[in-house]
């Protein structure tokens, strides 16, 4: 029997870790690959699953649904014991699948010799409730025992995030995937998830791009943003010069690309991409810009970002500096554009919310997943300086928002003192 599995969960098939947990945003197809392996496990060998979602009545058009149509798909489903009632299903080798709701610790007390459990929508349920169903899995078996988590990441204080991704678990796998590494999903579903995603800056971060959510966010430091005005779809337009933007850390290390121009009398802001590397240096970023860039737009395109670069050596060629490897892979010359200095935060946060408040065509393109996210969710301290105590916290490494903030500063500092420069009505 062939099966299509999604790539990117293809290798976890043969995990046998004690704990696969598997995060990530709507449509990812994280669901469909747990029920995947649970009935691929009871296949191949006498397993006994436990399915467990937090409450009872949600198992039918949930779990069960998902199984049993899964079984279907596969033409397996005439050739096992089907029993709506209890929701469980018992395979011709003896295999069996149970499905509860957590709601019933008696009842799930009382299931002995089980190899595996599932636990959907695992944000559901508590500490207690996790460890209770832990506990659950012990004794010999034939075959490896195995606890699956999957789940959306809705609240980054959640104690599955402390638990599991403080990389202090033994025999843990984790994984986090979004709708973009599901094959199978269709069109319409993609345009449902991004109308959800405008509605609110939290269903934007947990259900595209997977990451943790956030509380709500007390104090942004670009408090102007609007997502329906500043995001939208952007368009590279030719003969314009690119002017990019970059901010030097090794994860990620991230360039964002704009173009400002005059139209009808209007003037323009776009973001139209950005570059994202994880864990790379000077030349891998100038070696992505050259492969996403012809040999035009990189010959007039401006640079400008981070100026403490020029003192940091960033896995540059004979220490010259980051900006001076760039300066030399591509002949700059004026064209790099780096101020002496970078602005002080808390004083720059007056100029980038203006510029979001009262300049009528500045716009991110909705590919811009992390200097959207960053824009969002980005706290400032009551002083106005950005929160950066950790890495670990997404929200609190503002790079792409960094190079947003050197591309204010560099070209259009002279926003408020100049208004008729960008065409501003008061």
């Amino acid at each position: 029997m062939e099966v299509e599995i999604n790539d990117i969960y293809y290798s976890l098939l043969h995990n046998e870790d004690r704990y696969l947990v598997l995060v990530g945003g709507a449509g990812s197809g994280k669901s469909v690959f747990a029920a995947q392996k649970v009935i691929g496990r009871c296949l191949q060998g006498k397993e006994r699953i436990l399915a467990i979602r937090k409450v009872s009545d949600t198992i039918s058009e949930s779990v069960f649904k998902l199984i049993t149509s899964i079984m279907s798909d596969y033409g397996i489903i005439s050739f096992c014991d089907v029993n709506k009632t209890n929701k469980t299903i018992v395979f011709p080798n003896g295999s069996e699948i149970i499905m509860k709701g957590s709601d019933d610790p008696e009842k799930i007390k009382s299931i002995a010799g089980i190899t595996g459990i599932w636990i959907e929508e695992a944000t559901e349920i508590t500490e207690d409730d996790f460890d209770q169903l832990d506990l659950r899995l012990r004794g010999e078996t034939v075959s490896y025992k195995q606890i699956i988590l999957t789940f959306n990441p809705i609240d980054e204080r959640h104690w599955i995030k402390k638990r599991f991704f403080s990389g202090e678990m033994e025999s843990c796998t984790t994984l986090k995937t979004t709708y973009q590494d599901n094959f199978f999903i269709d069109e319409e579903y993609k345009r449902v998830l991004e109308l959800k995603a405008k509605v609110n800056p939290n269903y934007y971060r947990i259900y595209k791009l997977g990451e943790w959510g956030k509380p709500d966010v007390q104090r942004p430091y670009v408090y102007n943003f609007n997502y329906d005005r500043h995001v939208g779809k952007v368009v590279k337009i030719d003969g314009i010069p690119i002017r990019t933007s970059l901010d030097f850390n090794l994860e990620p290390f991230v360039a964002t690309h704009w173009q400002m121009y005059l139209k009808n009398g209007e003037f323009y802001c776009h973001c139209f991409d950005e570059t994202v590397i994880k864990l790379g240096g000077v030349l891998d970023m100038c070696q992505q810009l050259e492969s996403k860039f012809t040999k035009s737009e990189i010959a007039n395109m401006l640079f400008t970002g981070d100026a403490t670069a020029k003192k940091r050596n960033m896995q540059t060629a004979n220490n010259i500096g980051a900006w001076g490897e760039i300066d030399t892979y591509f002949r700059l010359g004026k064209r790099l554009q780096v101020p002496t200095s970078n602005p002080i935060v808390r004083e720059n946060r007056h100029l980038v919310n203006a510029i979001y408040a009262l300049l009528p065509n500045l716009l991110i393109s909705d590919t811009c997943s992390l200097l959207i996210s960053e824009i969002q969710f980005t706290e400032a301290t009551p002083e106005g300086d950005i929160i950066k105590a950790s890495r670990k916290d997404l929200s609190q490494r503002a790079d792409a928002l960094d190079t947003n903030l050197y591309f204010f500063n560099t070209w259009m500092s002279d926003f408020s003192t100049n208004p008729n420069k960008y065409r501003i009505k008061y």
